[in-house]
């Protein structure tokens, strides 16, 4: 009876029963690109070693980030990640039938790519043969009329034979395309096949309901923040209301779940760089710093392989370009560039084997679309000349005092905001927005808004004009110390008294204040003139002058005062012989070295304000000077 007893127990420290565990997403924090899950269970252990086999998990975790934890009463010894099952049978049927199709259309397009070599070649001696018979001057008439007529009709047969390739080639490539993206397709699914963690455990004594948890990390999810600005009046501070947009296609469905928003970003390198010997004469540049720490490649974007990233740069100076804005055309999905103008975006499984498209944009730049052909996608933007009747969001120095209140609708326009459920955290190097109301993210890549927090802040508002472009008055609203709510660069919608007004992008690189463009206010109506009165032309000797006078007259038809700037300015000239004299704008703000001309006024209801400028232009009378 004994020995038996001691078999049984050394039997139990041998063996692990397998039981499989009932568990429940509880807690996601969502980073920038990536989430970590938690789940939690109740567990029941007998003496000895047990399998716990927690079913249903995302096959797109990271293997090192598991994490168990549990009470004292027992030991884990093992953790392990695993495909619940082998490849469906079916599939890998499918799959091989396809790479089959694939070969025999391969070996077709090779067939027809001969062919089309070979007439190819035909008509090259052809044309050949024409010019050596027009060399032959000894050839009778009639010989060289058959001679003529048979390459004619020859080469006319070479030429629909080309043809008729070119055609089979065009279509058999297009049968292959389709063959990829059902392939590409099936590979996705594959790719979500559900996986499995097994816990191994060691219990002493026979445990009842006790609590484990086990977490980890999912790299097909992410959030991007926006905001709606709102102002109402201009004497009150601007309504920011602070969102996020929300999606995952991790493979597990996130019911009504706790979650908590993170700045933090486990993609980007938190490595430092370091500076480099620097030699006159020999390369000093650091734009492969950004490759070298996140192990960049130039791979074709395979259902394996989720996100894009790459450079932006101008045209001008060829510089990475910081904060431009990067979209997945058709979506809300999007990033923005780093100081160095690099960015990374998660590609939604919906894309693969499908025409996905960039929109690169940024304040100031001509916007273009570029084709997801790789892993690694970099454009160049060009200067936009007219960017200045565009709604944007940009940043610069400006002073100035703040006062006010404010109030704000929520986005039905007909309801006060009810206030959120949140707790907002600070850690070292992020911040937290706890969201304490559940949440139900399905795993299919749509995304979804989440409330995080409303501000209002104090803003300077400004109207501003430069008549000599563009006679409209354009409604800016400048927030100081902006840094100190922690906005991150996003989406932006601007609304005046609950008016949609357009979307914009925030830019804050290098900012020390935030300036918001709420378009055109046509309530301010400017218009400038030219004064004919004034306008004169001297010549006096071997020189000639120009007199030149503008008026320029500002009505505010508002309820309320307003800050308006005008600017225009005076001509410069960098020929010796020709000079701007006589330079007259009273009450301005005058740069000598540009010529930039300011006026700041403090226009009430109903008034006028008139300004002008006058100024005499000397050059040599035989010269042609452009003035306007």
């Amino acid at each position: 009876m004994k020995k038996f007893l001691l078999l049984c127990l050394i039997t139990q420290g041998l063996w692990a029963q397998s039981t499989a565990i009932q568990s429940k997403i509880e807690n996601v924090t969502i980073f920038l690109n990536g989430a970590q899950v938690t789940r939690s269970a109740k567990v029941s252990l007998p003496v000895g070693k047990t399998e716990l086999l927690f079913k249903g998990i995302s096959p797109q975790i990271n293997k090192q980030s598991i994490q168990v934890k549990r009470e004292s009463r027992f030991t884990i010894l093992s953790l392990t990640h695993q495909l619940e099952n082998t490849l469906d049978k079916a599939m890998q049927e499918e799959i091989t039938k396809i790479e089959t199709q694939q070969q025999i259309i391969k070996d077709k397009i090779n067939i027809e790519r001969n062919n089309l070599l070979l007439f190819t070649r035909e008509e090259d001696m052809l044309l050949k043969n024409q010019i050596l018979g027009g060399t032959q001057t000894g050839m009778k008439v009639a010989d060289l009329k058959e001679s003529v007529e048979y390459q004619r009709q020859r080469m006319q047969e070479v030429l629909l034979k080309k043809l008729e390739f070119e055609k089979n080639i065009q279509k058999l490539e297009e049968e292959t395309k389709k063959l990829n993206q059902q392939l590409t397709e099936i590979n996705a699914r594959k790719d979500m096949q559900m996986s499995e963690i097994v816990v191994t455990v060691l219990a002493k004594e026979n445990i009842s309901n006790a609590p484990l948890s086990i977490s980890y990390f999912v790299k097909n999810a992410g959030w991007t923040p926006t905001y709606d600005f709102r102002v109402e009046k201009l004497n009150q501070p601007i309504n920011i209301a602070y969102k996020a947009n929300i999606f995952q296609y991790s493979g597990e469905d996130w019911k009504e779940v706790k979650l908590t928003l993170s700045t933090a970003n486990p993609y980007k390198s938190g490595t430092a760089p370091i500076l480099q010997k620097w030699i006159l004469g020999e390369k000093n540049d650091y734009s492969n710093y950004y490759n070298e720490v996140n192990g960049e490649d130039n791979q074709p974007i395979n259902a394996n392989q989720s996100e894009v990233w790459g450079k932006v740069k101008t045209k001008s100076d060829k510089q990475g370009l910081p904060g431009a804005t990067i979209n997945l055309k058709g979506t809300t999905l999007g990033t923005s560039t780093d100081a160095n103008g690099n960015y990374r975006l998660t590609i939604p499984p919906t894309f693969y084997g499908k025409t996905a498209t960039l929109v690169f944009s940024s304040i100031g730049y001509q916007p273009i679309e570029k084709t997801i052909s790789s892993n690694r996608v970099d454009a160049v933007l060009i200067d936009d000349e007219k960017s200045l009747s565009e709604v944007a969001v940009v940043g610069y120095n400006v002073q100035g005092k703040v006062a006010g209140l404010s109030v704000s609708d929520d986005r039905d326009f007909s309801k006060k905001t009810v206030p959120l459920d949140i707790t907002e955290r600070d850690s070292p190097t992020s911040q937290s927005f706890d969201i304490l109301i559940p949440y139900t993210i399905p795993s299919d890549g749509k995304v979804s808004t989440v409330e995080i927090k409303e501000e209002n802040i104090p803003a300077i508002f400004e109207h501003f004009c430069i008549p000599k472009i563009d006679t409209d008055v354009f409604l800016h609203a400048h927030i100081l110390d902006w840094e100190k709510y922690k906005f991150l660069p996003g989406e932006a919608s601007l609304f005046i008294d609950n008016t949609f007004l357009g979307k914009s992008k925030l830019n804050l690189f290098n900012k020390d204040t935030l300036s918001l463009s709420f378009g055109r206010d046509k309530n301010v109506i400017v218009s400038r003139n030219k004064l004919k009165s004034y306008q004169k032309k001297q010549v006096i000797g071997s020189n000639k002058t120009e007199q030149f006078q503008y008026e320029i007259i500002a009505r505010n038809t508002k309820n309320e005062a307003i800050n308006l700037i005008i600017e225009d300015q005076f001509p410069t000239t960098n020929n010796k012989d020709v000079s701007v004299e006589d330079k007259e704008a009273p009450e301005a703000e005058i740069n000598t070295e540009t010529g930039k001309i300011r006026w700041k006024v403090n226009l009430a209801p109903t008034n006028e304000y008139k300004v002008s400028l006058k100024y005499t232009i000397k050059s040599p009378k035989s010269g042609w000077v452009i003035v306007e």
